[in-house]
């Protein structure tokens, strides 16, 4: 972007010199000459894409203009231009030549000395202190985090903040935080509270002691769970001279639980003084050896819990999931069915029951469908495997090597069921097969359905008709089936379409 001048508060073109910097967050950082004070600034330009962007920024820098604090770099000025048929807001703060807390970090060769890191984590908790007498940060990280001309830490870039008590923005333009950094409930867009910021600065706080991330992940879900399950490694293991108190601060103000971290950043600030007067003067070896016992047994209690919690998790969102799958198939015969009886005068195509079991019938014939609990597949493919384990151990002494998958595994069967023909005259007819739901990988959020047949085969003299088998046959035909093997039955697998809707009611029709 090409700009010569920009406006400030005492002229149209206090601003010059204006050249490219780096990148930012929102927008674009550049440095400046302000005519009026001889002094090198920083600009900020965001582009603004709608009304309500505009709205917002505005809104926002105007926020960042009143917050006035040692430990908050100056907003000095913000206002407007076009360029382009483009609408465009910039800010105006103070150049800070040392650069932010992330490049700091990066040229770190060795940990910060604790005296000086308790400096910093009272300067930052001060400067958040003030801002929360009006706004809530939302993206605290070492990016957003300046050095001033006598190295004291600046908090900066409000740009995701919010109003104390406004609800959470969903992701919009502007996201809602940086991903190492996001508390719990930024993750499932809960109310927004000063709590967020805390977790915030506790993770910059472990990041400053350690020069590490507690948490990292390759993708936004590996971060999710990690910031939802995974408890604040223990500091201990990373340095072993930060005082346990420390540590107990740093863990509470990363609790998973919001009501159970600080209520106040001014409580953080209170405990880091009284932390910086005692460090130099405690030699009381016993307490320390006391303090990290007991800190080891809640982090122990807590990592209990969080995997409980992510395990409960788990199994909700697979009943979810399976849920939604049942309703699919009933949806395709409801559907279907509503079709045909609009052309029906005397008599209507009946379906009773729901997505968990039902069933569909015309006069003398119906067909129902049902599935098999979901929680056998895992039951069932745990005792094949002690089967083989004990057989191998039985016939060779020891295990030779380790069981193979199954198919139900290799094709990620979540669920099996079976639809079965009956006649009003003679009960069930040999006429049916099964339902598996399958998934492509762990990554297919909706699965596939789909339809197995089981034959007799012609070593047998039985029905040519296609049937359904029950559990616990079923994993086994599936095994010999999957695996071509020559048996009194044969297997075919087909996707469940709407053709295999159409030729179960037919069936009931003949």
């Amino acid at each position: 972007m090409n700009i010569q001048t920009l406006k400030g508060t005492k002229s149209d073109k206090q601003y010059q010199d204006i050249n490219f910097f780096r990148r930012g967050g929102m927008g674009e950082i550049y440095s400046s000459l302000d005519n009026e004070s001889g002094l090198k600034k920083a600009i900020k330009i965001v582009p603004v894409g709608n009304d309500e962007e505009y709205a917002l920024l505005k809104s926002e820098f105007e926020i960042a203009e009143s917050l006035k604090h040692q430990n908050i770099a100056d907003t000095e000025y913000f206002g407007e231009f076009e360029q382009s048929g483009v609408k465009y807001i910039y800010s105006v703060m103070p150049f800070f030549e040392k650069g932010s807390l992330r490049d700091l970090l990066a040229s770190q060769t060795s940990n910060l000395e604790i005296k000086t890191a308790i400096k910093y984590f009272i300067e930052l908790a001060e400067g958040l202190d003030a801002a929360h007498k009006k706004v809530i940060h939302r993206d605290l990280k070492p990016e957003n985090i300046l050095i001033g001309n006598n190295s004291e830490l600046k908090l900066c870039d409000f740009g995701l903040a919010k109003l104390i008590d406004v609800k959470t923005r969903t992701r919009t333009f502007k996201g809602s935080g940086t991903l190492p950094y996001m508390a719990p409930e930024c993750w499932v867009f809960d109310s927004n509270t000063t709590s967020m910021d805390i977790y915030s600065l506790g993770i910059i706080f472990y990041e400053m002691l350690t020069l590490k991330l507690p948490f990292d992940g390759r993708n936004e879900n590996e971060f999710r769970d990690k910031h939802l399950y995974e408890s604040l490694p223990n500091l201990s293991n990373s340095r072993v001279d930060i005082p346990i108190r420390l540590i107990e601060v740093i863990n509470k103000m990363t609790n998973k639980r919001q009501n159970e971290r600080y209520s106040s950043v001014s409580e953080i600030v209170r405990i880091l003084n009284e932390i910086s007067y005692s460090t130099a003067q405690s030699n009381d070896a016993n307490i320390d050896s006391l303090l990290k016992k007991a800190n080891q047994k809640i982090s122990v209690t807590e990592q209990a819990e969080l995997k409980r919690k992510q395990e409960q998790e788990l199994i909700d969102n697979e009943l979810k999931f399976i849920d939604f799958s049942k309703k699919t198939i009933f949806e395709k015969f409801n559907q279907r069915i509503h079709v045909l009886n609009q052309s029906l005068e005397r008599e209507k195509i009946r379906i009773n029951g729901n997505q968990n079991n039902f069933t569909v019938s015309f006069m003398n014939k119906s067909f129902s469908t049902s599935y098999f609990s979901n929680a056998d597949i895992p039951n069932m493919i745990k005792k094949r495997k002690e089967a083989i384990l004990q057989h191998q151990q039985r016939q060779y002494g020891m295990v030779m090597q380790s069981p193979p998958p199954t198919f139900i595994e290799k094709d990620n069967v979540l669920l099996i069921g079976k639809v079965v023909l009956y006649n009003g005259r003679y009960g069930q007819e040999p006429w049916g097969y099964n339902l598996v739901l399958r998934r492509a990988n762990q990554q297919d959020l909706y699965g596939e359905w789909w339809v197995v047949y089981f034959n007799d085969s012609a070593f047998s003299n039985k029905s040519n008709e296609h049937y359904a088998i029950d559990i616990p046959d079923f994993y086994q035909e599936y095994e010999f089936g999957r695996g071509n093997v020559m048996h009194t039955r044969t297997m075919e697998l087909s996707t469940f379409e709407s053709k295999v809707v159409d030729s179960l009611i037919g069936k009931i029709l003949e």
